[in-house]
């Protein structure tokens, strides 16, 4: 068994294009359109990723409620976070939590999706939180 997509549900379709597109570098696939219902986003893998139009946003009380949490590997975390967040998006937390893997911190889209920004321990800081 092989995941071949991951749907990402919005309330605005128009505005997640937008926003993936313009915060988070992924494009929209001229392949895999079936606008204004759903389309997919270009992305470095063979995973889809597909914003699919719904009713209303997603209010989940992260770490408390069941989801699904898309992760992006990134080279430098901090860097990452520091361009999104010039660009307007909102962390869980100030600074990236340590895994056995490397560092991780949590992010949300404008409805309300979670996703995380991974950095693997080979790049990440050598300086670890207390």
């Amino acid at each position: 068994m092989n995941i071949c997509a991951i749907n990402i549900y919005v309330s605005d379709l128009d505005f997640a294009i937008q926003w993936y597109n313009e915060v988070l570098n992924l494009k929209k696939s001229s392949e895999h359109d079936n606008y204004p219902t759903c389309i997919d986003l270009l992305h470095d893998h063979n995973i889809r990723l597909t914003l699919h139009k719904t009713e209303r946003d997603t209010d989940i009380d992260i770490w408390k409620e069941a989801s699904t949490i898309i992760t992006f590997e990134v080279e430098n975390i901090r860097a990452t976070m520091k361009d999104l967040k010039e660009r307007g998006v909102r962390f869980y937390d100030e600074e990236p939590v340590w895994f056995p893997d490397g560092e991780r911190i949590a992010f949300s889209d404008p409805f309300g999706n979670v996703h995380e920004l991974a950095e693997s321990r080979e790049n990440a800081s050598e300086e670890k939180p207390c």
